[in-house]
Protein backbone atom coordinates (compact mmCIF):
# COMPACT_ATOMS: atom_id res chain seq x y z
CA UNK A 1 0.00 0.00 0.00
CA UNK A 2 1.42 3.35 -0.99
CA UNK A 3 0.93 6.40 1.15
CA UNK A 4 1.46 10.11 -0.27
CA UNK A 5 4.86 11.78 1.40
CA UNK A 6 4.05 14.32 3.76
CA UNK A 7 6.35 17.52 5.27
CA UNK A 8 5.33 19.41 8.40
CA UNK A 9 4.73 23.25 7.76
CA UNK A 10 7.30 25.80 9.43
CA UNK A 11 4.69 25.88 11.94
CA UNK A 12 5.42 22.29 13.52
CA UNK A 13 9.46 22.33 12.27
CA UNK A 14 10.97 23.26 15.29
CA UNK A 15 8.89 21.36 17.28
CA UNK A 16 10.98 18.57 15.52
CA UNK A 17 13.88 19.70 15.24
CA UNK A 18 15.00 17.68 18.52
CA UNK A 19 13.78 14.29 17.17
CA UNK A 20 16.28 14.98 13.47
CA UNK A 21 19.27 15.65 15.93
CA UNK A 22 18.26 12.54 17.86
CA UNK A 23 18.38 10.37 14.99
CA UNK A 24 21.60 11.84 13.49
CA UNK A 25 23.36 11.03 16.89
CA UNK A 26 22.26 7.50 16.97
CA UNK A 27 23.65 7.22 13.30
CA UNK A 28 27.07 8.99 14.15
CA UNK A 29 27.21 5.84 16.81
CA UNK A 30 27.22 3.04 14.36
CA UNK A 31 30.62 3.55 12.03
CA UNK A 32 31.69 2.42 8.75
CA UNK A 33 29.13 1.07 5.92
CA UNK A 34 26.70 0.69 8.71
CA UNK A 35 26.34 4.38 9.19
CA UNK A 36 24.96 4.99 5.90
CA UNK A 37 22.13 2.08 6.15
CA UNK A 38 21.31 3.53 9.64
CA UNK A 39 21.09 7.07 8.37
CA UNK A 40 18.70 6.08 5.63
CA UNK A 41 16.86 3.52 7.57
CA UNK A 42 16.31 6.24 9.83
CA UNK A 43 14.99 8.61 6.72
CA UNK A 44 13.00 5.96 5.38
CA UNK A 45 10.85 4.94 9.40
CA UNK A 46 10.20 8.48 9.40
CA UNK A 47 8.25 8.44 6.08
CA UNK A 48 4.21 8.25 5.35
CA UNK A 49 5.35 5.31 2.92
CA UNK A 50 4.75 2.24 4.30
CA UNK A 51 7.36 0.51 2.06
CA UNK A 52 10.08 2.76 2.69
CA UNK A 53 9.18 2.02 6.71
CA UNK A 54 8.96 -2.31 5.74
CA UNK A 55 12.18 -1.90 3.79
CA UNK A 56 13.56 0.53 7.13
CA UNK A 57 12.95 -2.39 9.25
CA UNK A 58 14.23 -4.96 7.08
CA UNK A 59 17.55 -2.79 6.98
CA UNK A 60 18.04 -2.34 10.77
CA UNK A 61 17.32 -6.40 11.24
CA UNK A 62 19.72 -7.47 8.18
CA UNK A 63 22.31 -5.21 10.74
CA UNK A 64 22.67 -8.25 13.13
CA UNK A 65 22.39 -8.20 16.73
CA UNK A 66 25.13 -5.51 17.51
CA UNK A 67 22.86 -2.72 15.73
CA UNK A 68 19.53 -3.69 17.68
CA UNK A 69 20.36 -1.64 20.67
CA UNK A 70 20.39 1.27 18.32
CA UNK A 71 17.36 0.31 16.74
CA UNK A 72 15.52 0.35 19.96
CA UNK A 73 16.55 3.65 20.37
CA UNK A 74 15.84 4.81 16.56
CA UNK A 75 12.08 3.46 16.95
CA UNK A 76 12.23 5.41 20.00
CA UNK A 77 12.79 8.45 18.31
CA UNK A 78 10.26 7.67 15.93
CA UNK A 79 7.54 6.97 17.69
CA UNK A 80 7.82 10.55 19.14
CA UNK A 81 8.37 12.06 15.60
CA UNK A 82 4.76 10.61 14.10
CA UNK A 83 3.34 11.14 17.71
CA UNK A 84 4.32 15.11 16.92
CA UNK A 85 3.57 14.56 13.34
CA UNK A 86 -0.38 13.78 14.29
CA UNK A 87 -0.39 16.62 16.88
CA UNK A 88 0.59 18.73 14.58
CA UNK A 89 -1.44 18.00 11.59
CA UNK A 90 -4.77 17.69 14.01
CA UNK A 91 -3.94 21.77 14.97
CA UNK A 92 -4.15 22.31 12.05
CA UNK A 93 -0.86 23.10 9.41
CA UNK A 94 -0.13 25.35 6.65
CA UNK A 95 0.53 22.22 4.28
CA UNK A 96 -2.46 20.13 4.65
CA UNK A 97 -5.48 22.10 6.78
CA UNK A 98 -7.31 19.66 8.91
CA UNK A 99 -10.50 20.15 7.32
CA UNK A 100 -12.53 19.26 10.41
CA UNK A 101 -11.55 22.27 12.36
CA UNK A 102 -13.51 24.73 11.44
CA UNK A 103 -17.05 22.28 10.73
CA UNK A 104 -16.30 20.83 14.57
CA UNK A 105 -17.42 24.52 16.06
CA UNK A 106 -20.45 25.00 13.15
CA UNK A 107 -21.69 21.48 13.95
CA UNK A 108 -21.65 22.40 18.29
CA UNK A 109 -23.88 25.37 17.21
CA UNK A 110 -26.29 24.28 15.36
CA UNK A 111 -26.54 21.39 17.13
CA UNK A 112 -26.85 23.56 20.50
CA UNK A 113 -29.60 25.32 18.52
CA UNK A 114 -31.73 22.59 17.14
CA UNK A 115 -31.84 21.30 20.77
CA UNK A 116 -33.53 24.64 21.70
CA UNK A 117 -35.26 25.00 18.22
CA UNK A 118 -37.11 22.11 18.63
CA UNK A 119 -39.28 22.04 21.23
CA UNK A 120 -40.38 25.51 20.35
CA UNK A 121 -41.61 23.88 16.72
CA UNK A 122 -43.41 21.16 18.64
CA UNK A 123 -44.92 24.01 21.25
CA UNK A 124 -48.54 24.55 20.76
CA UNK A 125 -48.55 28.93 20.79
CA UNK A 126 -52.15 28.65 19.34
CA UNK A 127 -50.87 29.98 16.54
CA UNK A 128 -49.95 33.69 17.94
CA UNK A 129 -47.94 35.66 15.71
CA UNK A 130 -44.89 36.85 17.76
CA UNK A 131 -44.49 33.50 18.83
CA UNK A 132 -44.35 32.12 14.93
CA UNK A 133 -42.37 35.18 13.89
CA UNK A 134 -39.52 34.42 16.38
CA UNK A 135 -39.57 30.91 14.80
CA UNK A 136 -39.15 31.56 11.79
CA UNK A 137 -36.22 34.15 13.25
CA UNK A 138 -34.84 30.37 14.66
CA UNK A 139 -35.24 28.71 11.02
CA UNK A 140 -33.24 31.59 9.60
CA UNK A 141 -30.40 31.22 12.16
CA UNK A 142 -30.39 27.21 11.59
CA UNK A 143 -30.19 28.46 7.44
CA UNK A 144 -27.38 30.49 7.82
CA UNK A 145 -25.07 28.60 9.88
CA UNK A 146 -26.39 25.41 7.15
CA UNK A 147 -24.98 27.46 4.58
CA UNK A 148 -21.01 27.53 5.81
CA UNK A 149 -21.56 24.00 7.06
CA UNK A 150 -22.73 22.68 3.50
CA UNK A 151 -19.62 24.83 2.00
CA UNK A 152 -17.35 22.78 4.19
CA UNK A 153 -18.92 19.84 3.46
CA UNK A 154 -18.24 19.79 0.20
CA UNK A 155 -14.15 20.55 0.33
CA UNK A 156 -11.75 17.93 0.02
CA UNK A 157 -10.85 15.26 2.93
CA UNK A 158 -8.88 12.57 1.52
CA UNK A 159 -5.17 13.96 1.49
CA UNK A 160 -5.67 14.95 5.20
CA UNK A 161 -7.17 11.46 6.17
CA UNK A 162 -4.36 9.77 4.47
CA UNK A 163 -1.72 11.56 5.86
CA UNK A 164 -3.14 10.80 9.31
CA UNK A 165 -3.86 7.74 9.00
CA UNK A 166 0.01 7.03 7.46
CA UNK A 167 1.28 8.43 10.58
CA UNK A 168 -1.21 6.30 13.17
CA UNK A 169 0.23 3.05 11.13
CA UNK A 170 3.57 3.91 11.60
CA UNK A 171 2.91 4.20 15.41
CA UNK A 172 1.03 0.70 14.92
CA UNK A 173 4.28 -0.55 13.01
CA UNK A 174 6.84 1.02 15.62
CA UNK A 175 4.69 -0.96 18.70
CA UNK A 176 4.96 -4.14 16.78
CA UNK A 177 8.54 -3.60 16.67
CA UNK A 178 9.35 -2.57 19.78
CA UNK A 179 7.57 -5.86 20.93
CA UNK A 180 10.87 -7.38 20.21
CA UNK A 181 12.81 -5.77 23.03
CA UNK A 182 9.93 -5.85 25.93
CA UNK A 183 8.15 -9.48 25.33
CA UNK A 184 5.81 -8.27 28.41
CA UNK A 185 4.73 -4.92 26.12
CA UNK A 186 0.51 -4.62 26.71
CA UNK A 187 0.90 -5.21 22.62
CA UNK A 188 1.86 -8.23 22.85
CA UNK A 189 -1.86 -9.92 24.10
CA UNK A 190 -3.37 -7.64 20.99
CA UNK A 191 -5.07 -7.93 17.55
CA UNK A 192 -4.06 -6.04 14.84
CA UNK A 193 -6.62 -4.00 14.75
CA UNK A 194 -7.11 -3.77 18.77
CA UNK A 195 -3.87 -2.21 19.30
CA UNK A 196 -4.23 0.63 16.44
CA UNK A 197 -7.79 1.53 18.19
CA UNK A 198 -5.77 2.12 21.44
CA UNK A 199 -3.09 3.52 20.05
CA UNK A 200 -5.52 5.98 18.60
CA UNK A 201 -7.85 6.08 21.86
CA UNK A 202 -4.76 6.96 23.55
CA UNK A 203 -3.75 9.70 21.02
CA UNK A 204 -5.08 12.61 22.35
CA UNK A 205 -5.30 15.17 19.50
CA UNK A 206 -6.13 11.86 17.08
CA UNK A 207 -8.74 10.58 19.34
CA UNK A 208 -9.97 14.29 19.32
CA UNK A 209 -9.85 14.61 15.70
CA UNK A 210 -11.66 11.17 14.82
CA UNK A 211 -14.24 12.70 16.71
CA UNK A 212 -14.43 15.35 14.60
CA UNK A 213 -14.25 13.48 11.29
CA UNK A 214 -17.33 11.50 12.61
CA UNK A 215 -19.44 14.82 13.26
CA UNK A 216 -18.34 15.93 9.84
CA UNK A 217 -19.28 12.71 8.19
CA UNK A 218 -22.59 12.95 9.48
CA UNK A 219 -22.72 16.68 8.43
CA UNK A 220 -21.33 15.10 4.52
CA UNK A 221 -23.91 12.48 4.70
CA UNK A 222 -27.12 14.56 5.52
CA UNK A 223 -26.18 17.39 3.04
CA UNK A 224 -25.99 14.50 0.44
CA UNK A 225 -29.05 12.56 1.21
CA UNK A 226 -30.83 16.54 0.87
CA UNK A 227 -29.48 16.73 -2.68
CA UNK A 228 -30.32 13.40 -3.70
CA UNK A 229 -33.74 13.50 -2.44
CA UNK A 230 -34.15 16.76 -4.55
CA UNK A 231 -33.24 15.29 -7.22
CA UNK A 232 -35.05 12.40 -7.12
CA UNK A 233 -38.23 14.40 -6.72
CA UNK A 234 -37.85 16.16 -9.51
CA UNK A 235 -37.20 12.61 -11.59
CA UNK A 236 -39.45 11.15 -9.88
CA UNK A 237 -42.25 10.73 -12.63
CA UNK A 238 -44.44 12.87 -15.01
CA UNK A 239 -47.30 12.51 -12.19
CA UNK A 240 -45.37 15.01 -9.98
CA UNK A 241 -45.78 18.14 -11.17
CA UNK A 242 -43.75 21.21 -10.38
CA UNK A 243 -45.84 22.45 -7.83
CA UNK A 244 -45.61 19.58 -5.57
CA UNK A 245 -41.69 19.05 -6.18
CA UNK A 246 -41.34 22.51 -5.48
CA UNK A 247 -43.56 21.83 -2.16
CA UNK A 248 -41.26 19.77 -1.16
CA UNK A 249 -38.36 21.15 -2.15
CA UNK A 250 -39.17 23.68 0.70
CA UNK A 251 -40.53 21.56 3.44
CA UNK A 252 -37.32 19.27 3.30
CA UNK A 253 -34.91 22.49 3.37
CA UNK A 254 -36.56 23.15 6.39
CA UNK A 255 -36.25 19.69 7.95
CA UNK A 256 -32.60 19.45 7.35
CA UNK A 257 -31.88 22.75 9.14
CA UNK A 258 -33.79 20.81 12.20
CA UNK A 259 -31.59 17.48 11.28
CA UNK A 260 -34.70 15.92 10.17
CA UNK A 261 -34.90 13.26 7.38
CA UNK A 262 -36.12 14.51 3.71
CA UNK A 263 -39.51 13.26 2.64
CA UNK A 264 -39.94 11.16 -0.75
CA UNK A 265 -42.56 12.18 -2.84
CA UNK A 266 -44.67 9.00 -3.32
CA UNK A 267 -47.07 8.54 -5.92
CA UNK A 268 -50.31 7.06 -4.45
CA UNK A 269 -50.15 8.78 -1.41
CA UNK A 270 -50.08 12.22 -3.61
CA UNK A 271 -52.84 10.44 -5.33
CA UNK A 272 -54.90 10.64 -2.19
CA UNK A 273 -54.32 14.22 -0.79
CA UNK A 274 -55.10 15.24 -4.98
CA UNK A 275 -58.31 13.39 -4.79
CA UNK A 276 -59.14 15.37 -1.29
CA UNK A 277 -57.88 18.43 -2.72
CA UNK A 278 -60.66 18.18 -5.75
CA UNK A 279 -63.52 16.97 -3.57
CA UNK A 280 -63.38 20.02 -1.43
CA UNK A 281 -62.97 22.10 -4.24
CA UNK A 282 -65.44 20.32 -6.07
CA UNK A 283 -67.86 19.92 -2.95
CA UNK A 284 -67.21 23.29 -1.26
CA UNK A 285 -65.91 21.48 1.88
CA UNK A 286 -62.73 22.24 3.51
CA UNK A 287 -62.10 19.66 6.63
CA UNK A 288 -60.32 16.71 6.96
CA UNK A 289 -63.68 14.20 7.20
CA UNK A 290 -65.15 14.42 3.65
CA UNK A 291 -68.75 13.51 2.76
CA UNK A 292 -67.34 10.69 0.61
CA UNK A 293 -68.70 8.22 2.44
CA UNK A 294 -65.33 5.69 1.09
CA UNK A 295 -63.07 8.53 1.41
CA UNK A 296 -64.22 9.54 4.95
CA UNK A 297 -60.59 9.97 6.94
CA UNK A 298 -57.39 10.29 5.79
CA UNK A 299 -56.48 6.52 6.10
CA UNK A 300 -59.63 5.67 3.91
CA UNK A 301 -57.94 8.01 1.32
CA UNK A 302 -54.97 6.72 1.67
CA UNK A 303 -55.62 3.54 1.41
CA UNK A 304 -58.60 4.06 -1.39
CA UNK A 305 -55.57 5.12 -3.51
CA UNK A 306 -53.49 2.08 -3.46
CA UNK A 307 -50.60 3.19 -0.43
CA UNK A 308 -49.18 0.20 0.84
CA UNK A 309 -47.52 2.13 3.60
CA UNK A 310 -48.90 3.74 7.08
CA UNK A 311 -50.14 6.74 6.51
CA UNK A 312 -49.51 9.45 9.80
CA UNK A 313 -50.81 12.94 9.31
CA UNK A 314 -52.92 15.17 7.16
CA UNK A 315 -52.85 18.81 6.23
CA UNK A 316 -54.97 20.86 4.43
CA UNK A 317 -55.36 24.83 3.24
CA UNK A 318 -57.55 26.81 1.24
CA UNK A 319 -56.40 30.53 0.05
CA UNK A 320 -53.65 30.38 -2.84
CA UNK A 321 -52.15 28.37 -5.98
CA UNK A 322 -48.35 28.46 -4.07
CA UNK A 323 -46.83 26.85 -2.64
CA UNK A 324 -44.83 28.92 -0.33
CA UNK A 325 -47.77 30.08 0.62
CA UNK A 326 -48.73 26.54 1.37
CA UNK A 327 -46.00 25.79 3.42
CA UNK A 328 -45.93 29.59 5.19
CA UNK A 329 -49.59 28.90 6.50
CA UNK A 330 -48.77 25.59 7.60
CA UNK A 331 -46.01 26.67 9.46
CA UNK A 332 -47.65 29.54 11.31
CA UNK A 333 -50.54 26.71 12.05
CA UNK A 334 -49.36 24.72 15.31
CA UNK A 335 -51.23 21.29 14.68
CA UNK A 336 -50.00 21.69 10.96
CA UNK A 337 -46.01 22.04 11.57
CA UNK A 338 -46.20 19.59 13.41
CA UNK A 339 -46.88 17.40 11.17
CA UNK A 340 -44.42 18.71 8.73
CA UNK A 341 -42.10 18.26 11.25
CA UNK A 342 -42.81 14.80 13.00
CA UNK A 343 -39.67 12.43 12.68
CA UNK A 344 -41.49 9.22 12.10
CA UNK A 345 -42.35 9.81 8.32
CA UNK A 346 -40.35 8.55 5.32
CA UNK A 347 -42.37 9.42 2.36
CA UNK A 348 -44.63 12.97 1.54
CA UNK A 349 -48.23 13.13 -0.64
CA UNK A 350 -48.77 16.65 -2.06
CA UNK A 351 -52.26 17.37 -4.18
CA UNK A 352 -53.62 20.49 -5.52
CA UNK A 353 -56.79 21.72 -7.25
CA UNK A 354 -56.76 24.98 -7.59
CA UNK A 355 -56.63 27.18 -4.31
CA UNK A 356 -57.26 24.09 -2.24
CA UNK A 357 -54.07 22.12 -0.91
CA UNK A 358 -53.14 18.66 0.55
CA UNK A 359 -50.61 16.98 1.84
CA UNK A 360 -49.92 13.81 3.95
CA UNK A 361 -46.93 11.81 5.26
CA UNK A 362 -46.59 8.59 5.68
CA UNK A 363 -43.86 5.48 6.45
CA UNK A 364 -43.23 2.54 3.85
Amino acid sequence: MHLPEFSLSSMGMKALLLLVFSMASLQAQVGGAAAEFSRKANQWMASTDASKRQAAYRTWLQMGPEAMPEFEKSLEVTRRYHDRAIDMLCQGSESIKNPYLEHEDLASEIDSERKRIIPLIRTDWKKKASKIEALRDDMEKLSRINEKIARLVKHETKAFDEAVDAHFLALFEVARQQERFDEEAPSVGMSDEELLAEIVRLHIEGSHMIKQRERFMVSREAAELLAATHEKNKKIGAWASGSMVSFAETLNRERHLLGLRPLLLEEKLSAAAEGHSGDMARLGFFAHESPVPEKKTPWDRARLAGFKGNASGENIYMGSTSSLAAYHAWFASDGHRFTMMASGPTVLGVGMEGRHWTMMTGSM
